[in-house]
């Protein structure tokens, strides 16, 4: 796409970590696992040319995540073409959660983050959605945002989001994806739709 540019597999590992560092949910697990790779230092000041560091940081994805073939990696190709760049709104509305049962739950089956708001005004959710809780959904306050993590065929065609699903929720319930930078990676790959969560 017009005004990406090649990035690094280590600059996405380092953008995934950072995306869950703060998480509610996943946090406690990522701090700990950076933690235990060398220090919240390899996120919060991290060096990238440094292959110690990458690898640490691969080592800590990996106990949290599973990956590169494990666990929400599972079925990954191998090959993957990386971009970094600004998301266009009428790129943005085409990208679809990943294939998960409370994402597709939260957008009434389409994986769509534009299907989310209608979603939570119906009152219509399963217990068990309404339990892990929405109220997330309406905490988005800020400017910009940084570094989702969005893979997709090579055609462009189809494009499922791999992290910054609490983001890019809050962006379209809060009805700012026309008015708020989108800076993303994208990971371009022939072998994607093996990809268990595609």
């Amino acid at each position: 796409m017009d005004g990406f540019r090649p990035a690094a597999e280590s600059e996405v590992v380092l953008a995934f970590l950072r995306g869950e560092l703060e998480s509610a949910r996943f946090g406690d697990d990522v701090r700990r696992a950076v933690a235990d790779a060398g220090g919240l230092h390899l996120v919060r000041d991290p060096d990238l040319d440094s292959t110690e560091q990458n690898h640490a940081r691969e080592r800590a994805l990996a106990t949290t995540r599973g990956w590169r073939d494990r666990e929400l990696f599972e079925g990954f190709p191998a090959t993957v073409d990386w971009y970094h760049g600004v998301l266009p709104p009428e790129v943005l509305s085409r990208v679809r959660y990943i294939d998960y049962s409370y994402w597709k739950e939260l957008s009434r089956g389409s994986r769509r983050p534009t299907d989310v708001l209608a979603t939570l005004r119906s009152g219509t959710l399963p217990t068990w959605v309404r339990e892990i809780g929405t109220d997330w959904c309406f905490d988005f306050t800020a400017d910009t945002v940084d570094d989702l993590i969005v893979m997709a065929t090579p055609d462009l065609g189809e494009l499922v989001l791999l992290e910054g699903h609490a983001r890019m929720t809050g962006l379209f319930v809060a009805g700012l994806e026309r008015r708020v930078p989108v800076r993303a990676y994208l990971g371009v790959s022939a072998a994607i739709k093996h990809w268990n969560c595609f």
